[in-house]
């Protein structure tokens, strides 16, 4: 059956990402991406630091000519109307919203953006048409958890603004499946990693430090936060995939999308290190003043691996993908 793909946040690195995988496995459908930067052919909708400048941060090569006359983009604000009317005229039978204001942005912005955004597109949904409404949510809602790993009914606890907005976001997608009867779905991500990732992630920071001191375009020393925390991180391919098998299932309900795997910072420092080849060349400068408030965070995925979804990059693997990316991209060694 023809399906018809509406992504929100389609240019940011989610959205790049999905897109392409649903282009790729589902060969008869459509995609209307959305979002509000102007259209890329070559790049993500945001920048990154390469030493003391901002540039765009290319798609990797797998992503550059994965798009296709099945894709079309728009580029409009989720709240007018040139995205409502784009919307009711491409009739979309899904909804994936991955579109989000991110951290690093001052905190009273990050919270009535995304509620507002989400508030705004649910209300603009013409309901006969959709089959299905995915919100990427994220494990941050969780916060500290006794209980390890992390199933989709604890209670939530979010520690900081942007996991805040989440939950409140996801309590206006509730509202609306009982409001409109289109089934839905909340994906709470936990950690991702991959190529082309920006730095305000973990292993985005990583990986461009050490690509930077690789190619001598900085001093040996890698500054970090604690390496006792553990996360869980899923190379964004993998969250491509988890979330087509969400919306492949027709999951109806929360459902984690992770490894499963918990790894403390350190451990990924290690692999990282010993990817780029760097193990005994680099010095470590543990920021003691950052206090991580959630030590260790784990997703129970056995949900997700129900849909018939099974991960295809381990993590060893992402890190190499990273640093390559980044020494290419951005130093532009091979």
């Amino acid at each position: 059956m023809t399906q018809r793909y509406l992504v929100t946040g389609a240019q940011g690195f989610v959205g790049r990402h999905l897109v392409s995988h649903l282009l790729s496995q589902f060969p008869r459908s459509t995609v209307l991406g959305v979002g509000r930067s102007t259209h890329q052919e070559s790049f993500f909708s945001y920048s990154v630091d390469v030493g003391k400048e901002r540039v765009p941060a290319a798609l990797p090569g797998y992503l550059q000519h994965a798009f296709g006359p099945r894709y079309r983009y728009v580029s409009a604000d989720l709240t007018s109307q040139d995205f409502t009317y784009a919307m009711r005229d491409f009739h979309p039978t899904k909804v994936i919203h991955l579109a989000a204001t991110l951290r690093g942005v001052p905190d009273e912005n990050i919270f009535q953006s995304n509620v507002q955004v989400t508030a705004s597109l649910l209300n603009s949904i013409p309901q006969s048409d959709v089959e299905m409404f995915l919100f990427a949510s994220s494990g941050g809602v969780y916060g500290n958890q006794q209980k390890l790993p992390i199933e989709e009914t604890a209670v939530v606890q979010p520690l900081d603004l942007y996991s805040r907005s989440k939950l409140a976001s996801e309590d206006l997608v509730r509202q609306f499946a009982i409001r409109s009867g289109v089934p839905t779905t909340i994906a709470r991500i936990f950690n991702i990693c991959g190529p082309g990732q920006d730095h305000l992630h973990l292993a985005g920071r990583i990986a461009n430090q050490l690509a930077a001191i690789a190619v001598h375009k900085s001093e040996p020393i890698l500054r970090i936060g604690s390496l006792a925390s553990t996360r869980d991180f899923l190379d964004v391919r993998d969250v491509s995939g988890g979330l087509a098998a969400l919306l492949r299932s027709n999951y109806q309900g929360i459902c984690n999308v992770g490894s499963g795997s918990e790894i403390s910072v350190g451990d990924l420092l290690e692999m990282f290190l010993d990817c780029a080849g760097l193990k005994q060349c680099v010095r470590i400068d543990i920021d003691t003043a950052r206090i991580d408030r959630v030590c260790r965070h784990v997703a129970d995925s056995r949900r997700l691996l129900k849909t018939g979804f099974a991960p295809q990059y381990p993590l060893l693997l992402s890190c190499q993908d990273m640093l390559a990316y980044c020494r290419r991209w951005f130093y532009g060694v091979s």
